[in-house]
């Protein structure tokens, strides 16, 4: 039996005071049926990130969301891979449910709020107030509706209360329109049966366990539970728990701090002195300040950090003596983080400045009254890390939103200079006056302009130059570090489908609205290596044509990382701190070489910094899956899959891959999709499933702009939907939203590996599309329906790879008890379409679903797959044409392709001066063999300049003074790539 309620903006319902603890008044009363109760359409319900239209109350205590909903007391919810058919699982709300006897009766009471009920306003603002106290992260909220619901059971003839299952429980569901929140409240109860508590997010997507042991069960419990990952309002009062869970907002941060956080956890008591530890606890890598905002809450600075990714947060009662509860939050590499800080005038990012403006947002800093700002300089050294802060203002008003000073008067001496490079900071005095930020940070940023004083009162005018041969010599002397990088690809499409071992260099993406490439002038798309060796890694730029740029044709060419710009795991150390490490020992030198001296010792950088040669490129081999569970091997082979369960689509010894195929409910016969993919890494694992699953439950609530895949690494949800957190490192595995968020959110993934395998996932038309890439060395290692083992009997070689063991399994909730047998419909052979040019990949797609736009992408999928493995063949270069200090026809190195020498920039032309690409039979070489050099080599360059530098002889001072006047010439009469104005953006990621 059921009753439904149909709400509409003008019903009139009764006031339930949940919250000050009085009795219903007059709420509508249900014995023994269902109540439905259909939504207003302006009302937006999100329950665990899917939009609802409908609520059923049942009698038993549960508030679903789908009709089907039900209660087993025989399944343990908080075990995901416990065998449960996800088409049997639907979402709902379980306060506290258990097997109730026979003489058991249930009853329940509800009533409805909504906003545009006026007699509702003072229950719905009185809610909205209770939020705001009691959730970090939560201000103002003006709830739209809300729905209460008591749950009375009671055991008749009953003599001992002890044992009678005798409990009354309440829910409160509210929303906002955008946050909804649940209040659970449960009164004293000596019930000590077995029972359940929490959250079901429904269609296998997993459960939320309130975790509510018997002696904490009685009281009010507040959950946030728009998201997938909910948050706990309230605190802990019970100060003798040290292993609580805290809660921060925001969870994503900037690496240079300042952030203010909101924070929950313990119940907080007047006089403590609260402090955040990031990092380990016992050796943190930074402790920011806090204060007391409530008893619930309290407000801390996020300090600089060293170190991005995942990091653990703990809070101290006692100043940092002791910790109690922790969590984690993103902090982002700094180049990613949106800047609220405007640097004006001329010569900030270089050696002469005068007047200078530093503006900044004040709405984002302060909105207090009497809130004054310093403005400072924090520097950066691989010595102390950040430690060192020059006042340049002090005590301005927030709101004055600028202010300006004469660097002649910033003062420079020894200390100052250690620290090259950091950035402006806009700091607030009064931490309690803070608003979003306490300090605001600029990006990245040379000192040139501060250090210059004290360099020039050290080293005279030529101090640059000195810093640049002194660094030279010392680079010199350990150059093994180069020869460990991975090889450039050769051409920019290879770079591209190698995406497990080269991702976007965000300096220089030809996919940005806005590209700059301002290191890399002539360059189009720059990638940078995903993995690093001893804290180095490497960098490969790509022209016009899509052909490698070396360092050794233009001072804009490849260059080498001798630390990586994203840092090396684990961070906190000299050469390991993400882009200030890389940019001391990789950027402020080029400034010193290249930039701030006219490049005229950019040689000098250029020879520790050789771009590695694309000759010895191996590129990787890819599979894919896609279609309707088309799968194509590395080896090209082909085999479409008809059967549901979980299988093991690659294996090698440091990564597995399981793919969870189900049947297609939307096609006219018997055809199969991909719907899931997990990644197992060590001890961590990543999930990439469809957000409805293969049912696609509720999807006509969805919203196109909706997110349309779950991602759940290490058992928790994770979220991309903005740019600082698209990218997001895990110890073994990184995770990178691949989506244009402008238009939409959560579709495409990379999944990328340490040991350089990457996997590619989309959503297409309610299936996903995976291609997995991996070098053959791993290969010839791996296994799994994706691997080079020949499809001679395509039935066993299913059954070897389907996973039938919850020890294996890495996809949570089974789909299929045993492996089913595979049948694939038979087209008949007179079935064509002209869409499908013959591939019969796109007439068995067309033929199971009649969908035009799945058969042709299938078809596009298919020849897609074949240029990528002609692309990904052998590198068809022969390297760099290497004459030191040359010029060229061309840069283009390819097989078949002529290069002439055409002159020297340096010194004199000797030698052979044209040379065509040819191929050997086991390699590319030129021909003929490689004669051309420019007289005065690198070698006789540098020994010279290096001699200028030590003013060792005066005949050899002229000459070089004559040879640098010669190259400068050389150089502004070809207006060539090498120029950047000195006044460019002053940050310095390249």
């Amino acid at each position: 039996m059921e009753n439904e309620f149909v709400l509409t903006p003008t019903r009139t319902t009764c006031v339930l005071l949940f919250l000050t603890g009085l009795n219903t008044i007059d709420g509508t009363s249900v014995v023994n049926s269902t109540t439905r109760i259909i939504l207003p359409e302006n009302i937006n319900l999100v329950y665990f990130g899917i939009k609802y239209t409908e609520l059923y109350l049942q009698p038993n205590g549960i508030l679903a969301f789908d009709p089907r909903a039900k209660y087993d007391p025989h399944r343990n919810y908080s075990d995901p891979l416990k065998y449960w058919q996800a088409s049997d699982d639907h979402p709902f709300i379980a306060p506290h449910l258990f097997e109730k006897k026979p003489s058991i009766s249930s009853w329940m009471t509800f009533d409805i709020y909504l906003r545009s009920n006026q007699s509702n306003e003072a229950f719905l603002d009185h809610l909205g107030v209770v939020i705001d106290k009691s959730f970090v992260g939560v201000h103002s909220t003006s709830l739209t509706f809300a729905v209460s619901v008591e749950w009375h059971t009671e055991e008749s003839l009953c003599n001992n209360m002890e044992t009678c299952q005798n409990a009354n429980t309440s829910v409160v569901l509210a929303t906002d329109g955008h946050l909804t929140f649940a209040m659970l409240e449960v009164p004293n109860t000596n019930l000590s049966v077995q029972y359940q508590s929490g959250f079901n997010f429904g269609y296998g997507r997993g459960w939320f366990d309130l975790g509510l042991s018997l002696d904490r069960l009685s009281g009010r419990h507040l959950y946030l539970i728009n998201k997938e990952a909910p948050l706990t309002g309230g605190c802990e009062a019970r100060r003798e728990q040290v292993t609580g869970t805290a809660f921060v907002s925001p969870t994503v941060i900037d690496m240079f701090g300042g952030n203010i956080l909101e924070v929950s956890g313990p119940c907080f008591l007047e006089n403590e002195v609260i402090a955040l530890l990031f990092g380990d606890p016992s050796k943190p890598i930074a402790i920011g300040e806090c204060f007391r905002f409530s008893e619930i809450k309290a407000k801390c600075e996020v300090p600089p950090l060293t170190a991005r990714g995942r990091v653990q947060v703990w809070v101290s009662l006692d100043g940092g003596v002791s910790i109690s509860f922790k969590t984690s939050v993103t902090v982002v590499h700094p180049t990613l983080t949106s800047r609220f800080v405007k640097l004006e005038g001329s010569g900030w990012g270089g050696t002469t400045a005068r007047e200078l403006t530093v503006r900044w947002n004040a709405a984002l800093i302060s909105t207090h009254p009497d809130a004054h700002i310093d403005i400072l300089l924090v520097g950066y050294s691989e010595k102390t890390f950040w430690g060192f802060h020059l006042p340049l203002v002090k005590n301005v008003p927030v709101s004055q939103k600028f202010a300006s000073f004469d660097s002649d008067d910033i003062p420079c001496d020894a200390t100052c200079a250690e620290f090259e490079a950091g950035f402006v900071a806009v700091r607030v005095r009064n931490i309690t006056h803070a608003n979003q930020y306490r300090t605001m940070p600029s990006g990245a940023m040379p000192f040139g302009w501060l250090m210059r004083k004290y360099e020039e009162s050290k080293h005279g005018s030529q101090w640059l130059h000195e810093k640049c041969t002194s660094w030279y010599r010392a680079e010199i002397e350990d150059m093994q570090w180069i020869s460990r990088l991975d090889h450039c690809p050769c051409s920019l499409q290879q770079a591209l489908l190698d995406f497990g071992r080269w991702q976007t260099d965000l300096s220089c993406n030809m996919y940005s609205k806005t590209p700059t490439c301002g290191f890399h002038k002539g360059a189009v798309h720059c990638v940078r290596s995903v993995g690093t060796i001893q804290k180095s890694g490497n960098q490969c730029c790509y022209g016009a044509d899509g052909l490698l740029r070396y360092s050794e044709d233009t001072f804009q060419g490849s260059t080498p990382d001798r630390f990586h710009d994203w840092g090396a795991d684990p961070y906190g150390s000299p050469g390991s701190v993400p882009s200030l490490s890389h940019g001391l020992a990789d950027v402020m030198t080029f400034f010193y070489c290249c930039m701030w001296v006219d490049y005229k010792d950019c040689d000098f950088y250029m020879d520790v910094r050789p771009t590695t040669d694309c000759k010895y490129y191996k590129p990787p081999k890819q599979a894919m899956v896609f279609g309707q569970s088309h799968i194509l091997t590395f080896d090209r082979r082909s085999v479409t899959m008809c059967a549901e369960g979980d299988y093991v689509l690659y294996q090698d010894s440091n990564l597995i891959v399981h793919g969870r195929f189900q049947m297609n409910l939307r096609s006219l016969k018997s055809s199969f999709i991909l719907t899931a993919i997990g990644v197992r890494a060590k001890d961590e694992t990543a999930i990439i499933k469809l957000k409805y699953g293969a049912y696609q439950q509720n999807s006509k609530n969805r919203n196109e702009s909706d997110p349309v895949l779950d991602v759940i690494v290490n058992d928790q949800y994770q979220f991309y939907e903005r740019e600082d957190n698209k990218w997001q490192d895990f110890n073994h595995l990184t995770v990178v939203n691949n989506d244009d968020l402008t238009l939409r959110k959560q579709s495409n993934f990379t999944v990328l590996s340490k040991h350089g395998v990457g996997i590619l996932v989309f959503e297409f038309k309610g299936s996903l599309q995976v291609t997995l890439s991996s070098l053959p060395v791993q290969m010839e290692m791996s296994g799994g329906l994706l691997s080079q083992v020949p499809f001679n009997d395509s039935e066993t070689q299913f059954s070897k790879w389907y996973v039938n063991n919850t020890l294996r399994q890495i996809l949570p909730y089974r789909v299929d008890r045993e492996m089913s047998e595979k049948h694939c419909p038979s087209i008949p052979q007179n079935f064509t379409s002209a869409i499908c040019s013959g591939d019969k990949m796109c007439l068995y797609d067309y033929f199971t679903t009649r969908d035009t736009f799945i058969a042709n992408h299938t078809r596009e999928s298919s020849q897609q797959y074949s240029t990528n493995s002609d692309v990904l063949s052998k590198a068809n270069s022969c390297g760099l044409l290497s004459v030191p200090r040359s010029t060229k026809s061309s840069f283009n190195y390819s097989l078949g392709n002529t290069v002439r020498v055409t002159g020297c920039r340096v010194g004199t032309l000797q030698g052979q001066t044209e040379y065509t690409c040819t191929d050997s039979g086991n390699s590319r070489e030129w021909s003929p063999g490689v004669s051309a050099s420019c007289s005065q080599d690198s070698t006789t360059k540098v020994n010279n300049q290096t001699s200028l530098a030590a003013g060792i002889v005066a005949s050899v001072l002229i000459i070089l003074i004559i040879m640098i006047a010669i190259i400068i010439w050389q150089r502004k009469k070809r207006n060539d790539k090498y120029a950047l104005n000195r006044n460019d953006d002053p940050s310095f990621y390249m």
